[in-house]
């Protein structure tokens, strides 16, 4: 017994993971070995104070900026599922990171990182990153062609009419759903697994302050907690990566990780039965140039990135909410906004994941595939690294991706339904009021249906990892048609149609074809492996655009988006005189050409250059490897300094208004002037009332008050001054 050496010494850095059994040298079987790290009752702490708190907190919020700030507008159903179309550049960006801040981009991208090294983390970065670049012509379009739209059904049904309408809803609905599915499939198991809480009581409790914060105060609610949430996630994800490459005394620098990471995923590694189990991570890793974590040159990482293309073109091009978010924003801000928000998203996977994924096979810890596929890697990570305060860390970073995009899906939600249904096939002439009550319906009776469907997914055993990837395959072959809907004039409804539904089914199909040929069997194991998730996604796409391209070349339609321009508001909203400034041709045409050259520039860098650039280093030596995490950890600090300050920055004005209002009140008597200045404005233009008014006023006054008993109003002898 005392001869055994264990573990072997060159892994010595994971002992504590390594005991000895019958006079021989095993391996955990996991780490986590199915018992909980926290106490219940810290993670149902978690999730439900932090959700009352936030939710209250939100709703405080909203209610502090319509007593001090909006008044009665905020009242109205336009800024309810708008933020009254005002929303600027910081407040946006932010939003764009919390709204696509998964469970998945948190747990997923550490997970591909254990899988394949250096190249999961930017494939998942990059690859999820591209789209929200692009979307912003998407964004600049529709300030173009449909301004007063609320959502992308309602123009898809002022081009393409009725059929095209019930297709592209039932696609973006599909989607929202999917989304919801996979935060809260990622987010209960999480929670799960580091407290022990009731997996299917998570997936009810998670959602219930998102609810009652959305339902009070609508888009703008929605808008305030994820800058709130943002803050949160940024301000964990930096203490992580610094703890991985700077302080921690089992990692603490690029060199160590850099070090643990050759031995290994070295070929001398011994990965016998007792000292590897089945699902863990030993020695080379397969498709990898030679064998390595630390290279670009991986097969399974770049088929993992063209999924991840794809399929991410599908959850934000056909995700209302990414529509919503542009309809919110300024015309000047929209497309900023995007930009900025997309690189500085990007910092959220790359950094977080080169930090916690590849921590994980530097410290050699037992996870196991099944504890990876439920997004468990940088959970195990954190508690290593941290103990249960990583523990915690990780599921407030968590608790705060799930909630702020969960609060996204179900705007998006109930946009559709009160738009797209309510509104346009069971009462046309619905007032402000009622679409107010239908929108806070739809909240509250999806909100509800989200704990349904994570419970029924859980049941089914469909997990995290197998949902992400599934994705494109079930709505990518929308993505073209939705996205010629405003960029090509030739784009004809029965070629979108044909596309959308056709690319769909050509897609299930070879994926689950390509499952029984290269496997013999169709399961939720061998449906979700690369090659048919592969071929699936990308059938869905190329299928998808190519039909609707060739119809509308055949019969093209010829639209002149007069129609989509000729969608309704239900209420107004103030700053029309604002508006029309911004709204003018010459400058959405700039912002345009601004988009598409760094929309597009940044693209070509990430997918393309950057990539290419890493080839030649072929396995990593430990300076390109140090450069490789500086450049994470500096993209991590700067995106997270600017997201955080930026909306501060651009709302100060508002915040100090507020501010004032609460210790003053100086902000009652500016809203008096400007009660004042517009009744002038209006008697000045409408003489005969003013005469009318005045006849009126002093009537009132000698029957009310006798002469010499009544002091004389300001506001008369302003309106005299007329």
């Amino acid at each position: 017994m005392s001869g055994v050496v264990c573990p072997p010494p060159e892994l010595s850095f994971g002992a504590e993971y390594y005991s000895v059994v019958n006079g021989v040298c095993t391996r955990d079987e996991s780490f986590f070995g199915g018992k909980p790290v926290l106490a219940q009752a810290v993670g149902y702490a978690v999730v439900i104070g932090f959700g009352a708190f936030f939710a209250l907190f939100t709703s405080f919020l909203v209610w502090l900026e319509k007593r001090y700030v909006g008044g009665s507008q905020l009242q109205t159903s336009e800024w309810f599922n708008t933020a009254g179309r005002s929303v600027k550049t910081g407040l946006i960006a932010s939003v764009i990171v919390s709204q696509w801040t998964w469970a998945a981009t948190i747990l997923q991208s550490s997970n591909v990182a254990w899988q394949y090294g250096v190249s999961g983390p930017f494939w998942y970065a990059s690859g999820a990153t591209v789209q929200v670049l692009l979307f912003g012509i998407m964004a600049i379009e529709i300030k173009r062609k449909a301004p007063n739209a609320h959502t992308v059904c309602e123009i898809v049904r002022a081009r393409w009419g009725t059929c095209a309408h019930i297709v592209f809803l039932t696609f973006c609905l599909a989607t929202n759903v999917i989304v919801t599915a996979m935060l809260l499939l990622g987010g209960s198991a999480v929670v799960h697994a580091l407290s022990g809480v009731n997996v299917y009581a998570a997936s009810f409790l998670i959602p219930l302050g998102v609810i009652v914060y959305t339902l009070a105060g609508g888009l703008k609610a929605t808008f305030l907690a994820s800058y709130i949430h943002s803050v949160v996630v940024h301000v964990v994800l930096l203490i992580f990566v610094f703890l991985v490459y700077t302080s921690n005394s089992s990692l603490g620098s690029p060199k160590v990780v850099y070090e643990r990471l050759m031995v290994v995923g070295s070929a001398a590694r011994v990965c016998s039965a007792d000292l590897s189990r089945p699902g863990q991570s030993c020695g080379p890793v397969n498709g990898n140039f030679k064998g390595s974590y630390l290279t670009m040159l991986s097969s399974g990482g770049l088929v993992f990135g063209i999924i991840n293309i794809v399929g991410n073109f599908g959850t934000v091009f056909v995700d209302n909410g990414y529509w919503m978010s542009a309809i919110a924003a300024r015309p000047s801000s929209t497309h900023k906004g995007y930009l900025l928000g997309g690189l500085v998203w990007f910092a959220v996977p790359f950094s977080l994941a080169t930090s916690l994924g590849l921590g994980a096979l530097a410290l050699d810890l037992p996870v196991t595939a099944d504890e990876a596929a439920k997004g468990l890697v940088p959970a195990a990570t954190a508690t290593a690294l941290m103990g249960k305060s990583g523990s915690v860390l990780l599921l407030t970073m968590l608790f705060m991706a799930v909630t702020s995009a969960g609060s996204a899906e179900l705007v998006a939600v109930s946009s559709l339904f009160t738009y797209d249904i309510y509104r346009t096939y069971v009462n046309p002439n619905a007032s402000g009021k009622q679409i107010l009550l239908v929108s806070r319906a739809a909240i509250l009776a999806f909100g509800c249906c989200m704990g349904v469907l994570a419970v029924v997914l859980n049941l089914a055993g469909v997990s995290l990892g197998w949902m992400y990837l599934a994705m494109g395959v079930l709505v990518g072959s929308a993505v073209i048609p939705i996205a010629l809907l405003l960029l090509w004039s030739k784009a004809n409804a029965f070629g979108a149609m044909l596309g959308a539904g056709g690319g769909c089914v050509l897609g299930v199909i070879v994926w689950l074809t390509v499952t029984k040929v290269q496997y013999g069997r169709v399961n939720l194991d061998t449906t979700g492996r690369n090659a048919p998730m592969l071929a699936g996604n990308l059938v869905s796409i190329l299928v998808g655009g190519a039909v609707h391209v060739v119809c509308s070349l055949v019969s093209p339609q010829h639209y002149d988006w007069e129609s989509s321009k000729q969608i309704t508001r239900v209420d107004s909203v103030a700053g029309g005189d604002e508006d029309d400034e911004e709204l003018q041709e010459e400058k959405l045409v700039h912002a345009k050409r601004w988009i598409i050259k760094w929309g597009v520039g940044f693209t070509v860098l990430i997918v393309v250059l950057w990539p290419a650039l890493s080839v030649p280093a072929g396995k990593f030596n430990l300076g390109y490897f140090t450069l490789w995490a500086a450049i994470a950890i500096v993209w991590g600090a700067v995106g997270s300094a600017v997201i955080i300050v930026l909306p501060l920055v651009e709302s100060w004005d508002t915040i100090s208004m507020v501010c004032a209002g609460m210790l003053t009140n100086d902000i009652v008597y500016q809203r008096l002037d400007d009660v004042n200045l517009r009744l002038r404005a209006i008697m000045g233009a409408m003489p005969e009332a003013e005469r009318h008014y005045q006849q009126l006023q002093r009537k009132g006054e000698v029957e009310m008050h006798p002469a010499g008993t009544h002091p004389a109003h300001d506001s008369d002898h302003l309106l005299e001054e007329n």
